[in-house]
């Protein structure tokens, strides 16, 4: 019988899969050095590709090599994959250097077609050494940005050394950003991300400001140099480790007219999310630094001093926390549960539409006004802020709107509940209490009158450990700080709260970021406790995943008056 024979495998007619071998994610690296003789390297890991620029070269009027000591004039990133483009940046300092390399411009060209032709954004930016400044000879004509981050599809995690507005590489002194009499912006401009939201990590944000002059019969006003981040959609955490700004020549207090602003504002235009914070952290002090979302905000930390700092939340505010006091700060929002400050508050205001949950004093309090259950125009004053960002980003040189928000008009159920563990000088607390001389003038408000309309449902607890002085702010009742028509008044010992103060302890685990898989700030832990009052964790991710613990008793050592508070639950 005859035996067919064995041909072996048809792969044409039965075809199987194969094992490919192991694949490396494609990347691209570009290496220079700057003026100081640092030595840099960018790599752009995943799909697009990456084109850097130096300074022009002042013979050929061209961009300089890359080896040679200039600094970045322009990074350039292009057909990214928001799931896996990771743009990455590392630093080796020369001798005596500081290490920090400057750009001017960070740019990322638009492509809203599909992931797999590239485009709709970036995962992450991780550039710790790298910070935006001046670097160009010529500055840009007015209305443009000096320095830019723009990275109009979004990404989830920038993480950079920060933005110096003092800086420049400028061989014509006039030509300076901080002598060129002009409103100059820095702009970090970040798109609404394919998901999660947006993370931003920096060591420090400098701002500057220049003095006014006189020609003759013209007077020119002080200008201010800004950092404006501005923001598409939420932002998960906002994090540094010290916000600077000019101690002269200030920008008008919640005016949002200068500084340091972190905006999220408008709400996307496809999906409708509103902009929102997790966690806005910043370790040390707080300079010249506003704070404005068109939705609410979770927390706030300050760890160090305070001047001049704004925050604006037409939906609401949830904890703020100050290591080192209440000074010279702002707060305009719908209701806000919880504030707590180790040290005194001096020359500062919150206006709450509904109620002002725990107030918590470690000092003395002076020139402080506290109102709750009042109508702020918040809608309005929000507008107008945002004009002013918006004139700011463009490069105006005068403001469009007035840096003063509109005086607040008493509605019923306004609360307040607060603990003094100090003096309380020239201060007000009132809750839906309506002076008689706003009735009589609307943008007059003076309390303690005569004649002043408390308006249903307005409540104020109080303890007070020192003595109350109103002597100038309410002559008429030189003894008496508090205005609602049910005040209950005690005095005796309250004990501070414990916000951790700088310098806060190292990092006990790694904080996370996507496409960072480990971040180390300098001084910024990822648990900010303590051990009897008040404990904030981060976690891993995004920030979003912030839990403030609340202080959970205020004891009197007399055993008969010991006031609790609510505590908030993990």
């Amino acid at each position: 019988m005859s035996m067919g024979k064995d041909h072996g495998r048809s792969r044409a007619l039965r075809p199987s899969a194969e094992v490919l071998e192991v694949r490396q994610m494609l990347s691209t690296t570009v290496s220079g050095m700057d003026t100081a003789g640092d030595k840099w390297t960018l790599t752009l890991l995943g799909k697009g590709a990456l084109q850097v620029l130096k300074q022009d070269d002042a013979t050929t009027g061209q961009p300089a090599a890359l080896n040679s000591k200039t600094e970045i004039k322009s990074i350039t990133i292009s057909g990214t994959d928001p799931r896996s483009t990771r743009l990455i940046g590392s630093v080796v300092p020369a001798s005596g250097s500081e290490g920090r390399v400057f750009f001017e411009k960070l740019n990322e060209i638009p492509n809203h077609s599909d992931l797999t032709a590239g485009g709709l954004g970036v995962q992450a930016v991780n550039m710790p050494s790298f910070w935006l400044g001046y670097t160009g000879s010529t500055k840009a004509a007015t209305n443009a940005p000096v320095a830019e981050i723009n990275i109009p599809d979004g990404l989830n995690s920038l993480r950079i050394g920060g933005v110096d507005t003092t800086k420049s590489f400028t061989t014509n002194p006039s030509d300076s950003p901080t002598k060129d009499g002009q409103n100059d912006n820095y702009l970090v401009r970040l798109g609404f991300p394919y998901a999660i939201g947006t993370s931003i990590v920096v060591d420090k944000v400098i701002s500057s400001s220049q003095a006014g002059t006189t020609t003759g019969t013209t007077t020119n006003p002080a200008t201010q140099k800004s950092v404006v981040f501005d923001v598409a959609g939420r932002i998960n955490l906002f994090q540094a480790n010290e916000i600077d700004g000019s101690s002269t020549n200030v920008p008008a207090a919640s005016g949002y007219t200068g500084g340091t602003i972190v905006a999220s504002v408008p709400p996307d235009a496809v999906s409708g999310i509103p902009g929102q914070f997790g966690f806005v952290r910043i370790g040390g002090n707080a300079t010249n630094f506003s704070v404005i979302t068109s939705s609410q905000i979770a927390n706030l930390y300050i760890g160090g001093e305070t001047s001049n700092i704004s925050l604006l939340t037409p939906t609401g505010s949830r904890n703020l926390f100050f290591g080192k006091g209440f000074d010279t700060a702002s707060v305009y929002t719908h209701s806000l549960e919880n504030l707590y400050a180790n040290r005194d508050a001096l020359n500062s205001t919150i206006t709450s539409e509904r109620m002002i949950g725990n107030l918590m004093i470690g000092g003395n309090v002076a020139n402080v006004t506290a109102l709750s259950g009042y109508q702020a125009g918040l809608t309005n004053y929000f507008s107008n802020a945002t004009s002013n960002i918006s004139n700011l980003m463009q490069g105006g040189t005068s403001l469009p709107n007035a840096a003063t928000p509109p005086t607040p008009t008493a509605q019923a159920n306004g609360q307040i509940t607060a603990y003094i563990a100090g003096n309380v000088t020239n201060s007000i607390f009132a809750a839906s209490d309506l002076p008689v001389s706003q009735i009589q003038t609307p943008t007059s408000q003076v309390f303690g009158e005569v004649g002043d309309a408390f308006l249903p449902l307005g409540h104020i607890t109080a303890r007070v450990e020192g003595s109350i002085d109103n002597t100038i702010a309410t002559p008429n009742l030189p003894k008496t700080a508090f205005y609602a028509l049910k005040v209950d008044l005690t005095h005796g010992v309250v004990v501070p709260p414990k916000v951790v103060e700088p310098p806060l302890p190292p990092p006990t685990t790694p904080i996370t970021l996507p496409g960072i898989p480990v971040v180390f700030p300098a001084s910024l832990s990822t648990k900010i406790n303590s051990s009897k009052v008040n404990s904030i964790t981060t976690g891993s991710g995004s920030g979003s995943s912030a839990k403030p613990i609340g202080i959970t008793s205020i004891t009197n050592p007399n055993p008969k008056a010991t006031t609790q508070v609510p505590t908030k639950k993990k």
